[in-house]
């Protein structure tokens, strides 16, 4: 890259550094995507912009009416409209799971977050029209819980993209020369891809408070305010899917996104299952020469003895009948090796689980 700010302060190389990346990264995109990505783009771009450009929205409401009655007031021509759009974002959500599969919860978590900043923006601005020129602290308990809930879900994307790229880097590009391990964590470097993070928080904040603005006004003349939600919703909407694909991209179709404990607590889960099912039915053994018998017992503590009646695949109790063929079985079991007669309970040692 030809310009480099590190020539201004060393300290700059950080920025170079994004700035080089953020060029991959678009590059990348521009020379991979296909007519499903740029779909998917027009799609989303469609359905915002039939939410926003309506006869509702230039009117100014109704300020007799609010909530789901507001609802009644609205046009035939209007409703179909804000149905249709409704339709359009469950499509482009569909669309975007089908391009990017691994990201599927992450898209979710992501249009909480926007759904959760324009909540919290209509919230401060209830009371306060002019947020943030104008606002009572006592009024903004409900957007501040609203913006709570957009930082937890998006520092929860950020850790589970990172914390995945890390065990992709260690299951896939293990070497034991630690200059290779340091070019593949270079080549899988997340810092763009965090600014593209921070770029977009930034901007559905802009579109949230823009589209909150311009409503609180009953006059609906704040038309500057109108232009920068929508280009702010339009750029939205692509760096929503710019940073759901570079992942993707990286990660492979095949990788399950999440983060360290959540990989640590499946991993426990398998483990404790598999245990459970090895410890179900331990095999009784020879105290003498450890060969198995056919006897097993559950993880209950019973013992099943398996019937010697020749085409008879049942079991029973010891001393009593076979579940299968009613025969009564023995209580006392000879070993095939070194011809041990003892008990069936002699064959199942005691262990002491500490």
């Amino acid at each position: 890259m030809g310009f480099q700010t590190a020539k201004w302060h060393p300290k700059l190389e950080t920025v170079d550094r994004v700035l080089h990346e953020l060029t991959f990264q678009f590059k990348l995109m521009f020379a991979e995507w296909k007519l499903e990505h740029w779909m998917a783009l027009a799609t989303g771009v469609l359905a915002f912009s039939l939410g926003v450009f309506s006869g509702e929205t230039f009117s100014g409401g109704d300020a007799k009416v609010s909530g789901m009655d507001g609802l009644s007031t609205v046009g035939g021509f209007g409703f179909f409209q804000i149905m249709l759009s409704i339709v359009l974002w469950l499509w482009f959500m569909m669309q975007a799971t089908m391009i990017m599969p691994i990201m599927r919860g992450h898209l979710i978590n992501l249009m909480i977050v926007w759904a959760s900043l324009m909540g919290a923006q209509m919230l401060f601005h209830v009371s306060s029209p002019n947020f943030p020129f104008e606002f009572n602290t006592g009024d903004m308990l409900g957007g501040i819980v609203l913006m709570a809930i957009a930082i937890f879900f998006s520092y929860f994307f950020w850790k589970a993209v990172t914390e995945t790229r890390d065990l992709h880097v260690q299951e896939h590009h293990l070497d034991d020369d630690v200059r290779v391990m340091e070019i593949a964590v270079k080549e899988h470097s997340l810092r763009g891809w965090g600014f593209l993070l921070i770029t977009w928080l930034v901007i559905i904040n802009i579109n949230a408070w823009s589209g909150a603005h311009f409503i609180a006004d009953r006059m609906a003349d704040r038309t500057g305010t109108l232009a920068l939600h929508a280009i702010s919703g339009f750029a939205g909407i692509f760096f929503l899917l710019a940073m759901l694909w570079y992942p993707q991209r990286m990660l492979g179709k095949e990788t399950v996104v999440r983060t360290k404990a959540a990989t640590r607590t499946l991993e426990g889960e398998i483990e404790t299952t598999a245990v459970s099912e090895k410890a179900s039915h331990s095999s009784g053994m020879c105290p003498s020469c450890s060969t198995p018998i056919q006897a097993q017992r559950s993880i209950e503590g019973e013992i099943l003895l398996s019937c010697e009646k020749d085409g008879c695949d049942g079991n029973g109790v010891p001393g009593q009948k076979c579940q299968s063929c009613n025969k009564k079985l023995p209580s006392r079991v000879t070993c095939a090796s070194c011809g041990l007669n003892a008990s069936v309970l002699d064959f199942f040692p005691n262990v002491e689980a500490w």
